[in-house]
């Protein structure tokens, strides 16, 4: 089953949509992933964890990098690790998604606060 993931909030929608079901923002069309059941379950599972206020939670992006073959990949990723540096990112793994021989992801980290006021 698709799934889309909205940017803004976090939240997800099942099926078809053009807007988020909790805060309403418009999705991206590229912001959906193909989900097994077992998939959606452990999503859910997450989304159903009491965090603690107390406790430092992280927030993850994936972002695919270029590579020199694609031309212009060393400053293409420079610029993308500097723009995410500047936004609060860490850059913890670059990984292939998928076909272990395709295009590389920088997968980062920032601290959330989960919305709790500090």
């Amino acid at each position: 089953m698709r799934i889309h993931f909205c940017p803004e909030c976090g939240a997800y929608s099942i099926g078809a949509a053009s807007t988020c079901e909790e805060c309403q923002s418009e999705l991206p069309q590229d912001g959906w992933a193909e989900v097994s059941e077992e998939e959606l379950d452990q999503l859910e599972y997450v989304e159903n964890l009491d965090l603690q206020p107390e406790l430092l939670t992280w927030e993850y992006d994936v972002v695919r990098l270029k590579s020199d073959e694609e031309g212009g990949g060393v400053t293409y990723t420079t610029q993308v690790l500097n723009r995410m540096g500047e936004k609060g990112w860490e850059l913890v793994n670059v990984v292939p998604l998928g076909d272990r021989d395709g295009p590389r992801y920088g997968v980062f980290k920032r601290t959330w606060n989960g919305g709790y006021e500090e």
